[in-house]
Formats: structure tokens, sequence, C-alpha cells
């Protein structure tokens, strides 16, 4: 009876898995769309976090400059391990999901025509994950220095 129950749990998942399954494969374009908007969510995602991160420890940075060293340490130290953790989990979304868009372009390229109906999303994605990194570098730029300047005050 066990087994009979296992089995018909099996072919059940089976029979509703095969046509969502066909329809990716058939339809490599539209996996290749989904990829798209799903990495483009994740980038922004990446940039509200890290950016947020990166002016947190700005302004912590700035705010600490008339204390001690100890004191400072114990601000700034939270908030940096907060944005190097936060930075390798946002990396490793984003590298999975342009390891998933790579594949399915790999499919996609097999399609007549599917260059011309991509064209417009590729080219969207790419210029907002442009601007996306443009200001994830700023604002990482900028709480570099503003912690060279906390480290710059305490020699003085």
């Amino acid at each position: 009876m066990h087994k009979y129950v296992l089995g018909l749990a099996a072919l059940t998942v089976a029979i509703v898995a095969a046509p969502a399954l066909a329809t990716g494969a058939a339809d490599p374009v539209a996996a290749v769309k989904s990829d798209l908007a799903k990495l483009q969510a994740d980038v922004t995602a990446k940039r509200n976090v890290i950016v947020s991160d990166a002016q947190k420890l700005a302004a912590d940075a700035t705010a600490a400059k008339g204390g001690t060293r100890a004191a400072a340490i114990a601000v700034i130290k939270p908030d940096l391990a907060k944005l190097r953790a936060d930075l390798a989990a946002t990396r490793t979304v984003v590298k999975a999901d342009r390891a998933q868009l790579k594949s399915d372009l790999v499919a996609a390229r097999q399609v007549k025509g599917a260059g011309k109906e991509l064209r417009a999303s590729v080219r969207s994605t790419r210029a907002s994950i442009k601007t996306a990194r443009a200001d994830i570098r700023a604002a990482l730029q900028n709480a570099r220095l503003a912690l060279k300047d906390l480290r710059a005050s305490f020699h003085k």
C-alpha cells in the first residue's frame, strides 16, 4: 500500500510538472525575459540594501569623528560587518541569476528571430544594472572616504 501511494504521488507530480517544463522548453524567449526581469529586480534590491548600508556606515563614521578610537570601533564594526555580509549575500544571488540567464540565452539563440525580440529587453536591463552599479560604487566610495577621514582624525 505504501509503495502504491508513493508511486501515485510521483505520477501525479510528473503529470503536473511535465506541461510546465514543456512550455519553458518550448518558449526560451519567455524564459530569457523572465530571467532578465528577475535579474533586474535582484540588482535593484542589491542597490537598495548596499547603498543604505554604506550610507549608514558613512554617517556613523562621520558622527564618530570627535570621539575616542574605541568608541568609533564599537560603532563602526557592526556596520562594516553588516555591509560585508550583505555584499556577499547579494553577490551570490545576482551571480546565480546571471548564470541562469546565460544558460537560457544559449537556448534562445537557437530560436529564429529571438535576437530582435530580446534586444530591447537586454538593453534596458543592461542600462538599469549599469546605473545601479554606479550608485553602489558611489555609496561605497563615500563610505571609504568617511572611514579614511575618521582614521585620519585619530592621528591629529
